[in-house]
């Protein structure tokens, strides 16, 4: 098996134009549950963000973004593991560990129609603990 099996371009921190915090914890996200009348950001079409999460409870909790994949910046404080190095759209939070992520917004702009994110564990989505956002022009 070669040494390195694809050249994987890796987004870069200073070309962030926002960072965003995402506190999950019980059935919340930044303590609000779900609300189809919220829309809880909007974000610039071609523009690259940081979103920081954190699991503060210590329950089993994931972090999915709709719309984009994204890539870890750290996990900690430090570099990502080789199993988060690649692209992901979903992550597995380990409990009072913060990860920044980063992700560039290309898709379709619309104000009125928004995208998700959640955590994925069925039981804790099913109870409202998703938000959205709208990616608008800039």
């Amino acid at each position: 098996m070669p040494a390195t099996l694809v050249d994987l371009p890796r987004l870069d921190r200073v070309d962030a134009v926002r960072t965003r915090d995402f506190a999950l914890s019980g059935n919340t996200i930044n303590g609000q549950g779900m609300s189809m009348s919220r829309v809880d950001a909007r974000v610039v079409k071609d523009t690259t963000e940081i979103w920081r999460v954190r699991n503060t409870d210590g329950l089993p909790h994931t972090f999915h973004v709709h719309d984009v994949r994204f890539q870890v910046l750290t996990a900690g404080g430090q570099a990502p593991p080789p199993a988060l190095a690649g692209w992901k759209d979903t992550i597995y939070l380990r409990g009072n560990v913060t990860y920044e992520i980063i992700m560039t917004f290309h898709e379709y702009a619309d104000p009125n129609h928004a995208y998700m994110f959640h955590c994925h564990v069925l039981a804790h989505e099913d109870q409202g603990m998703m938000g959205q956002f709208v990616v608008v022009d800039q």
